[in-house]
């Protein structure tokens, strides 16, 4: 059981990591949009109506999908005043306690938030208020997508704390 479990838990962490490094490349499409815009803006002086709404739209696909990549390396910011003095179990305690009463609450909320706002989108076909109004629906339904990676993956962190407190080994 533990070794069907373990490689359920291996898949999550392959998928929160093979989208997170996907989604981080957008930067370099990022940059590359940027530096293209501040040619056209200050030596053509032709800027365009599209490219820095385009580059937001961009950072918040790579932002919300590389959570649980970051989860999955425990790459988030913690104040660890005291959690770094821990004990490793001590610290599978605190962290199953504070991702059941914190973070799976938010990540439930956001996730059911989310995938409402995405679904709402699509249905009115929702778009920026700019003048080149690019459609928004894409990117609601990639901040669903991320949040249930997050979850899952926070839901994967958390059963191997247990299991550490539980058998003392790690999966």
């Amino acid at each position: 059981m533990l070794n069907a479990l373990a490689k359920v838990l291996s898949s999550i962490d392959k998928i929160s990591e093979n989208v997170g490094k996907a989604f981080s490349f957008i930067v370099i499409l990022m940059v590359i949009l940027q530096v293209i815009e501040v040619f056209r803006r200050y030596v053509l002086e032709a800027p365009t109506i599209w490219n820095w709404e385009l580059v937001m739209l961009l950072y918040g696909a790579h932002f919300v999908m590389g959570g649980a990549w970051v989860l999955k390396n425990d790459g988030h910011v913690r104040t660890d005043v005291i959690y770094h003095r821990l004990t490793p179990k001590q610290k599978a305690w605190l962290d199953l306690i504070l991702f059941t009463c914190i973070f799976f609450v938010f990540a439930i909320v956001m996730t059911y938030k989310g995938t409402l706002h995405a679904l709402y989108s699509i249905s009115v076909n929702e778009r920026t208020y700019t003048l080149w109004a690019p459609p928004f629906w894409p990117l609601k339904i990639l901040f669903a997508i991320g949040f249930i990676m997050l979850l899952l993956q926070g839901f994967a962190k958390w059963l191997r704390d247990l299991i550490f407190i539980v058998k003392g080994e790690r999966i």
